[in-house]
């Protein structure tokens, strides 16, 4: 009697282990690799969800509305396409400061050196003094409230030993950090042909720095500066129009035009929302805040398959347990629109029975998430439990009852 691979698919709503059961064949199913227990990708990630309301029109070439938790851009336009990102840039300097701040690399009450290339930066500036030492911690905040290209140059010949050699590290993080398409060449913004963003990595960025680092993330929401008694305010207006608004970053240059990417908290809900290219600040502020408005009022962030038991069970043929339970690596943090949690369809897909040994981690199958025909989420199906092979009897009177078993599967 040859042996064969049965391959079991259980589709059902939301709920814990499905009930009905379709067995099919499948020839050869390779679901013997271990996937590490790592965190999530901090990639955003553009998903087909979409609500009845249309999306408001945008005037301006690129824009994307992201919510938070899931990573999930569920409206834009361009948000793969490159361009000059102008001082939004400044996250991505941020950033690696933050970074090297909690490694313990500097502390802020280093002194940092004010050059002369700092000094004569065009564009904002908080005004530091040529040839004098000011602590970083007064110079980040400069940079995270009031965008300065001085303090910028300032930290990044500070940290990196020149401009050249830091725009390098912010290059080494963006790539840990999922930006797939930016390249840095200064950490200021100012025009560069190679120095780019889109809309899709400034969404990654800025989500990460809000994860990461939430203790530097509330700066963002300071609506003033001064320094050598010159107090200069937050270019992100819409501090000031909407409470909910706490962050993060403004930009301007002829090549970039006016950009803003902004995020407002309701209760439990995040959302983020980009715009590049505007024609002018009132016009980039409305765009931000048609698109957070439109993410609050339609959309519904969602966690499924966190089931603590896990999402099916598996019987198990020569090992020291009798059953095997599955799970997926992370809970699917989703985004639906409102009202629709009960339509995502549940599909399982995974054999009926596994032999050991067994690693925990070791993928025996895979699960999809789909609205209105559409998936949406797929990941694989993950051993929560290492499994030993059973002893020289167990191991016996398993094989018998699993020959058995396949010859009436036949």
């Amino acid at each position: 009697m040859s042996k064969r691979n049965n391959f079991m698919i259980e589709k059902d709503k939301f709920g814990g282990v499905s009930t009905g059961r379709i067995y099919s064949i499948a020839t050869s199913v390779g679901f013997a690799l271990l996937v590490l227990f790592s965190l999530p990708s901090l990639a955003s990630k553009i998903v087909p969800v979409s609500s009845p309301t249309p999306v408001p029109e945008i005037n301006a070439p690129v824009w994307a509305l992201m919510e938070m938790n899931s990573g999930w851009i569920i409206a834009e336009q361009g948000a793969n396409v490159v361009r000059a990102p102008a001082s939004i840039t400044k996250l991505m300097t941020n950033y690696v400061v933050f970074s090297e701040l909690k490694k313990g690399t500097v502390a802020l009450s280093d002194l940092v050196p004010i050059s002369e290339e700092a000094w004569k930066a065009e564009g904002s500036r908080m005004f530091a003094d040529v040839n004098t030492k000011i602590e970083l911690e007064p110079l980040l905040k400069s940079t995270v409230i009031q965008s300065g290209n001085d303090a910028s140059i300032a930290l990044a010949e500070f940290l990196g030993g020149s401009e050249p050699a830091f725009a390098a590290l912010m290059n080494k993080y963006g790539t840990e950090l999922g930006l797939k398409q930016s390249r840095f060449t200064n950490s200021t913004g100012l025009p560069d042909d190679n120095h780019v963003m889109t809309a899709l990595d400034i969404l990654t960025l800025s989500a990460a720095i809000i994860r990461d680092f939430p203790n530097f993330y509330s700066w963002y929401s300071i609506k003033s500066y001064a320094h050598n008694n010159i107090t200069q305010y937050n270019r992100n207006k819409l501090l000031w129009k909407d409470s909910s608004v706490d962050g993060l970053k403004t930009g301007f240059t002829d090549a970039a035009g006016y950009c803003l990417i902004a995020t407002a908290k309701r209760g439990d809900q995040r959302w983020l929302a980009v715009v590049l290219g505007a024609d002018g600040v009132r016009e980039r502020e409305k765009a931000v805040m048609s698109l957070l408005e439109y993410g609050f009022k339609n959309f519904q962030p969602i966690t499924k398959l966190d089931d603590q038991g896990g999402l099916a069970a598996l019987q198990v043929y020569g090992g020291d347990a009798e059953e095997l339970r599955l799970q997926v690596p992370h809970p699917a943090n989703l985004v639906i629109p409102n009202g629709r949690a009960a339509d995502v369809v549940q599909v399982l897909e995974h054999g009926p029975y596994v032999e050991a040994p067994i690693k925990a981690g070791a993928a025996l199958g895979s699960v999809s998430l789909t609205l209105d025909g559409i998936e949406i989420y797929n990941a694989p199906l993950v051993a929560m439990s290492t499994i030993k092979a059973a002893g020289w009897w167990k191991g016996i009177t398993d094989s018998i009852k699993l020959r058995w078993r396949l010859f009436f599967d036949e």
